[in-house]
């Protein structure tokens, strides 16, 4: 059986919690408003609102991180710690993702 990757294997990660949530208050205390953040860091309001809201374990991108830190310029790469996609499905933030589908119907043969 081939052993399943997470889709998401390309990237580092950071747990969302209240440092993060920290970090967004203060980019919109510097701008003055979450639109401005938005419109900076390219990121749709309510993206902004589900980050700040606690629902439970979720995770954000270095990439998304490191464009919402430069365009801000407010915050650090360096103050988090970085998981990958298969560290957060072990640490149970994830979901591990469904495993490849096998037999005729799930592959086509050349």
């Amino acid at each position: 059986m081939a052993k399943s990757h997470h889709p998401k294997k390309g990237d580092l990660y950071t747990i969302i919690g209240p440092e993060i949530r920290d970090l967004l208050e203060r980019m919109r205390a510097r701008h003055e408003s979450w639109r401005q953040v938005s419109y900076l860091s390219h990121t749709r309001l309510k993206v902004l609102r589900r980050w700040r809201r606690d629902d439970g374990p979720a995770a954000i991108s270095m990439t998304k991180l490191d464009e919402l830190i430069t365009t801000t310029e407010v915050g650090d790469l360096r103050d988090y710690t970085w998981y990958t996609a298969d560290e957060l499905v072990a640490m149970g933030v994830w979901d591990a993702p469904y495993p490849p589908l096998h037999g005729k119907r799930g592959r086509r043969d050349a």
